[in-house]
């Protein structure tokens, strides 16, 4: 389907990169090395943003060395932005979808869906919250929802390896958000009710305060209520023995790898509701020492309430069905149990903690002390084949997770042209997993046995160092490298299979360097940027030590044996100003060789099993192009575009899996394209943005080639539209139009169609 009106712009890619201030003179920098406060919003800054990501210490992003897109609140106040991931997405080279949006409850366990230059998986970006990981020891993966996206002062990302200065997981980028500092008192206080596909409210607060003794605070809140959208569909299974009814209603349909199958139902609407909760404290004891620190709740549930499911099958009389052998116009459709049409509740809450301590010695020398805790607690239920509507047997799982994290690091100038950047960290993670049977499906507490038990930990301890070298005002090189010390210590026992796992452990010295250049003023308006580097990532507790499961079936089995993946990456781009025309237009090309990825391999181990096994399998190579424009068309109107091609997303070699050689990899669309308006013209502002995405894959063997059904993944464009009008610079009232066109699509389960929202802020 084509959209003329499809407006024409781009997102973000502030790719920026730079050396630290002239080393001649102190003054000649506007901030001290390696501080973390902001910048002040003069004329002169907001021209010249601070990031910290790609280089581990505070410089203008004009001068920051290999690809680095930013968005900052301004971007994310003119947008339709209700999750993180919603403004993420629209940065080049990145796919999100499913959990990491607003289309679908916030949980990492939704089956989120992300990729950044066809490295998917959330478990192979690091994410930081304020430098605190938010990447679960369990799962590697990240919930975008327990992020107050109101908090959100601006978002980094740096493409490629990054373990030279983050450690694991910053195997395919690395994604800093940074929350606002308390500058002066306010108070904001928000209200949203949306509506169409589905409908739901929220409400924020934020109070932030600086007082006369150097103690400056935030307190905020975000609450969110949802009905859901229907987004899971029932489907006839083949076998059974008993009698059969004749039915109508069956909609015949596919698979998405191309077998025949039949829709018999959906679930309903899932329901969600999630708080998120901070307090910080940040308290100045002089004008070179600070020390902050603070809480962050988040808490979810999914599926709380059972809304009316959909049987699509009527009998002769008209009766809905749902049990039994069922047969249609002659043909026996299969099985149909009642878990076919029920949801699954699930929860989680995390519980947050940081502590920072940041000295300034001089102006080219400080030290960062940071100290984060994090306890995550997960559940959900799974509603088996012999369950009924009312009740009867299912399984729960619960995961409780620990996350302790440590880290020092000191900036100092070598000498004249050379700064230094180096530290240590330490990293402990904790899993602690437990299985139930239960006698009711919609009863936690109804727990009747224990299916598996596995506990599990991982450590690491980290060295790292960066030079950065200043060879001329134009040339400058960054060359750094990190020692990582990586263990996994854990125990299984599956009683439902009387399989007992004796303790094991997996350990593994990971060195990773990295070089970046940058030439600024190459010739006029152009800076030339390069940058190559190794990363890894080590294999969640989850892969080694837990299978996964779907109900009483387990589905894919862990291997205690895995090592850590690597990614050797390179880059090289150029940055084009024009200033008589307010134009910016940027070009990259990327390359990502990966080894060892962890993918699954089918085999057959256990008596009456057959399935999959996490094994490391492959060799992979992405190689594509990054363009963006970004345009001034008049004083209160701009436009920018962004486009990624991805041509190559191959893997080449798999003898654990070699169906899956030659083939693309999994959620690595080969086409990204984002378009946009921005205006911000007197008391009005607002924006027009669209989007497309191409078709990919979900299993490494692309044996799921139908993309328009139920687990396909199919190509879509998108259009949203934001207008606010701000009638006082306290208060503000907007509309917002998500998906305006109404598309129809599948990224595995069918997405929401149109929903808008309206939004009222007051902010003093």
């Amino acid at each position: 389907m084509q959209y003329p009106q499809l407006a024409a712009a781009i997102s973000l890619a502030l790719c920026c990169q730079v050396s630290l201030a002239e080393p001649e003179t102190d003054d000649s920098k506007d901030q001290p090395a390696a501080t973390s406060e902001a910048p002040k919003k003069d004329q002169a800054t907001e021209l010249s943003t601070m990031v910290v990501s790609a280089t581990l210490s505070e410089q203008s992003i004009d001068d920051a060395p290999g690809t680095l897109h930013l968005i900052d609140d301004k971007q994310i106040a003119l947008r339709d932005v209700r999750r993180i991931g919603d403004i993420v997405r629209e940065m080049p080279g990145v796919y999100m979808a499913i959990g990491a949006t607003s289309a679908l409850p916030p949980a990492a366990n939704r089956a989120v869906r992300q990729s950044i230059r066809g490295i998917s998986g959330t478990a192979r970006t690091v994410v930081l919250l304020d430098d605190q990981k938010m990447n679960d020891p369990s799962f590697g993966t990240v919930n975008y929802g327990a992020i107050f996206s109101e908090d959100v002062e601006q978002v980094e990302l740096v493409p490629g390896a990054g373990s030279a200065l983050y450690g694991g997981n910053a195997f395919a980028g690395t994604m800093r958000i940074v929350t606002k500092k308390p500058t002066k008192r306010e108070v904001l206080v928000k209200g949203t009710y949306q509506f169409d596909a589905a409908e739901g409210m929220t409400a924020s607060g934020i109070y932030r305060d600086v007082f006369d003794n150097g103690l400056a605070i935030s307190l905020g809140h975000h609450h969110e209520l949802n009905d859901g959208i229907r987004d899971i569909w029932g489907f006839a299974n083949p076998g059974g023995g008993g009698p059969i009814t004749n039915v109508t209603g069956a909609i015949p349909t596919t698979t998405a790898q191309g077998q025949s199958a039949y829709l018999v139902g959906d679930h309903g609407r899932a329901p969600w509701e999630s708080h998120n909760s901070h307090i910080k404290a940040y308290y100045d004891f002089n004008d070179y020492t600070r020390l902050s620190g603070g809480l962050h709740y988040f808490y979810s549930d999914i599926g709380y309430s059972q809304d009316p499911f959909n049987s699509y099958l009527r009998d002769a009389n008209g009766n809905p069905v749902t049990s039994g052998r069922i047969r249609q116009n002659g043909t026996v459709l299969g099985q149909v149990t009642p878990n076919v049409f029920l949801n699954s509740p699930s929860h989680e809450d995390d519980l947050r903690s940081f502590l920072k301590f940041e000295h300034n010695f001089s102006a080219d020398t400080a030290l960062t002390v940071n100290f984060n805790h994090t306890s995550r607690d997960t559940w959900f239920t799974n509603v088996i084949n012999t369950s009924g509507i009312g009740g009867g047997p299912g399984t729960s799982n619960h995961t409780r997770s620990t996350m302790v994290n440590g880290r020092a690091q000191l900036v100092f100038p070598l000498t004249k042209s050379q700064i230094i950047t180096t530290g240590f960290e330490v990293d402990h993670g904790e899993m602690d997993r437990n299985d139930y049977d239960l006698s009711q499906w919609n009863d936690r507490d109804s727990r009747t046995g224990t299916r598996l038990v596995a506990d599990a930990s991982t450590d690491t301890t980290s060295f790292f160092a960066q030079d950065e070298i200043r060879f001329t005002d134009q040339f400058t090189a960054y060359l750094g490298t990190r020692v990582d010390w990586w263990q996994a210590t854990g125990i299984s026992r599956d009683y439902a299979f009387n399989t007992y796992d004796p303790e094991s452990s997996q350990e593994s010295v990971e060195v990773n360097p990295k070089l970046s250049l940058i030439y600024k003023d190459a010739w006029e308006g152009a800076t030339l940027r390069a940058s190559a580097g190794k990363s890894f990532r080590p294999p969640t507790l989850q892969d080694l030590y837990v299978d996964s499961r779907r109900g009483v079936v387990a589905t894919v089995l862990s291997n205690p044996n895995l090592v850590p993946e690597s990614n050797l990456s390179w880059e090289v781009g150029v940055d084009q100003k024009i200033e008589k025309t307010g134009t910016q237009i940027k070009a990259t090309f990327f390359e990502n060789h990966l080894s060892d990825l962890i993918s699954n391999r089918v085999i057959e181990r256990r008596a009456n099993f057959t399935g999959s096994q996490r094994v490391n399998a492959a060799e992979a190579l992405t190689r594509g192009v990054e363009l963006s424009i970004d345009q001034n068309l008049t004083n209160w109107l701009s436009l920018f575009s962004n486009y990624t091609w991805t041509p190559t997303a191959t893997t080449l070699s798999s003898p654990g899996i070699p169906a899956s050689e030659g083939k693309r990899l999994p959620n690595s669309p080969e086409h990204l394209l984002t378009v946009g308006l921005e205006a911000n013209w007197n008391e009005w502002s607002g924006s027009l943005i669209g989007r497309h995405v191409s078709e990919s894959f979900d299993t490494a063997e692309n044996i799921d080639v139908v993309h328009d059904v139920y687990g396909g993944f199919q190509a879509f464009w998108l259009m949203d539209a934001k207008i606010k009008y701000s009638p006082t610079k306290n208060v503000s009232v907007g509309f917002m139009a998500n998906n305006l066109s109404n598309e129809q699509y599948f990224q595995f389960a069918p997405n929401p169609g149109r929903n808008f929202l309206v939004e009222l802020s007051f902010n003093y």
